[in-house]
Parts: structure tokens; sequence; C-alpha cells
């Protein structure tokens, strides 16, 4: 199984905050996830306001940011 990767190539893991584009009409705006569980063929995370989602487009998320679960910082 190949690893879920966003649009600069890092490798998405459980823990990372991503962003990824959404648009409404003509206004285009950036929302942030808190990613809990990755597949190859899309992502499911924590909205900031808890909402559970699924997003299958991977090639517009980007990581801005989080932990991987596991991991300490340094």
């Amino acid at each position: 199984m190949t690893p879920a990767v966003d649009f600069l190539g890092q490798t998405i893991e459980a823990g990372h905050v991503i962003v990824y584009p959404v648009r409404r009409g003509s206004d285009l705006r950036l929302h942030k996830l808190t990613v809990a569980e990755v597949w190859a063929t899309h992502i499911v995370g924590y909205s900031p306001a808890g909402q559970l989602l699924s997003i299958k487009n991977l090639q517009n998320v980007v990581i801005v940011g989080g932990q991987p679960n596991g991991r300490r910082s340094t």
C-alpha cells in the first residue's frame, strides 16, 4: 500500500494538521482538519468544531502542523 501524501509530497500521518480548499460559489477558503485515520485513497479527521470529515482529493491537501501520533518533538 502506498502512503497518502500531500501536495508537497510529505507523508500524511494521524495527528497531523492539514488544510484543504473549499469553494462555495465565488468564495474560496482554506479549512483545517486534524487527521485521525489515513488510507491510501482518503483521510479521516476532525474539524476544529469537532465534526468528523473525510477528504478524498489528497492532491489539494497540505500539512501545516501537528505531531504524528506516537512521536515526540525534539
